[in-house]
C-alpha cells in the first residue's frame, strides 16, 4: 500500500474518532483501528492521547502480536481486541471498541437488542453478548471475543461496551451511529408498549431498498465532516 494511502487511513482514524466523541458514541476511552491492506499490521491510536484531540500524526503502527512498530506512545491496553478480530475476520478493514451508553445497557438485561429502525436491518442476524466483563488485554481474551463476534457486524461486551467491524472506515462510523440510535429507539419504544421489531420479510425488503443506496455511508460521513467542522471538533 502506498504511503499516501496509509496517510489517508491515519487521517480517517483520527477523523472517525473525533466525530464519535462529538456524537457521544465514544468518550475518553475506546479506540478505532484500521488494517493496512496486504500486511499483518494495523493502525491504532495511542493509549493516552485524548480521543477529542487525536491527529493522524498520533497514530501508531502495530503488528498482529500487538508490538508497536512505529510511534513512541504505548498502544491501548485492549489492542488484543483489535488484533485478534483482524486475525479471525479477513473481511474486517476497520474495528471500533467503544462504550456507548444506551447499547451497553442491553448487555446487562435479559432482553435482546432487537432491530426496530429500518437501517438496523443490518444487525438482524443477532447481537451476541461476550461474557467477559474485564478489559480485553490478552491474546486469549481477544481470541475469545473474536469467537463471540463470529461473523456478526457487532457484539456487546457484558457491562462494558461494544465491538464493531466493517469493510471501510466510513461504514464503521455509520454503523457505530446506527447501532446506538437503534438501541436508543428500542429503549424508548419499550416504555410505550408492546414492541414491533422488524420482521424477516421487512429485512429482505430493506436489504433491497438500501442496496439502491450504497452511497449512504459516504453521505453520512460527508454530513458529519461538515457538522464536525462547524462544531470545531475537526
Amino acid at each position: 500500500m502506498s504511503q499516501a494511502n496509509i496517510t489517508r487511513l491515519r487521517e480517517e482514524i483520527a477523523t472517525c474518532t473525533r466525530l464519535l466523541v462529538m456524537t457521544g458514541v465514544m468518550d475518553f476511552s475506546g479506540h478505532v483501528s484500521a488494517r493496512i491492506p496486504g500486511t499483518d499490521r494495523i493502525l491504532i491510536q495511542p493509549r493516552d492521547t485524548s480521543r477529542a484531540a487525536l491527529t493522524a500524526n498520533d497514530i501508531l503502527v502495530v503488528d498482529l502480536a500487538g508490538k508497536v512498530l512505529e510511534g513512541e506512545a504505548p498502544a491501548p491496553g485492549e489492542t488484543a481486541l483489535h488484533t485478534e478480530v483482524y486475525k479471525a475476520r479477513p473481511d474486517a478493514a476497520a474495528v471500533c471498541h467503544g462504550h456507548p451508553n444506551i447499547s451497553t445497557i442491553f448487555s446487562v438485561v435479559d432482553r435482546p437488542l432487537l432491530s426496530v429502525r429500518n437501517f438496523a436491518y443490518r444487525f438482524m442476524d443477532g447481537v451476541p453478548v461476550h461474557s467477559d466483563t474485564t478489559h480485553i488485554r490478552t491474546t486469549e481474551q481477544g481470541r475469545a471475543l473474536a469467537k463471540t463476534l463470529g461473523a456478526h457486524r457487532v457484539c456487546l461486551l457484558r457491562a462494558h461496551g461494544t465491538a464493531l467491524v466493517a469493510p471501510s472506515m466510513q461504514e464503521l462510523f455509520m454503523d457505530c451511529l446506527d447501532f446506538e440510535e437503534n438501541a436508543r429507539t428500542l429503549l424508548c419504544a419499550a416504555a410505550l408498549g408492546p414492541l414491533l421489531p422488524l420482521t424477516q420479510k421487512e429485512k429482505e425488503e430493506l436489504r433491497t431498498s438500501y442496496g439502491r443506496s450504497d452511497y449512504r455511508a459516504a453521505k453520512v460521513w460527508e454530513h458529519y465532516l461538515h457538522k464536525g467542522r462547524l462544531a470545531g471538533a475537526l
